[in-house]
């Protein structure tokens, strides 16, 4: 999982396996190791609205299991919400079209425009 933070927004981009897990009802997360902390950011399943926290070096995004189901069994590349003065946007990871390390696109989704 990949996180984007710009201003108040939050943009996740999650991978295939990943997506899986949260149809599934499981939390995916992974981590930034900084200097003396580890930045830890969690998607969760289960919430009852979109709600972010921030507590102990930990982002955590809640969404509703409906928005998940919907999102993970379609060809929906994402969704979002808005958690009190953040903005979050959830998509589904693509390959990268110009990437030259192959590890850039394990597991992610294919991309939709044609390869030239």
């Amino acid at each position: 999982m990949k996180l984007r933070i710009h201003g108040n927004a939050l943009r996740l981009r999650v991978k295939q396996g990943e997506v899986a897990a949260l149809a599934a009802g499981a939390a995916v997360e992974d981590r930034c190791e900084l200097p003396g902390l580890s930045l830890v950011y969690r998607l969760v399943p289960g919430a009852a609205a979109f709600r972010v926290t921030f507590e102990g070096g930990v982002v955590t995004v809640g969404a509703p299991d409906g928005v998940i189901a919907e999102w993970a069994g379609t060809g929906q590349v994402g969704f979002g919400g808005v958690a009190g003065a953040v903005d979050v946007l959830v998509e589904k990871d693509w390959q990268c079209l110009d990437s030259k390390d192959p590890k850039d696109n394990e597991d992610t989704f294919p991309h939709p425009a044609p390869v030239c």
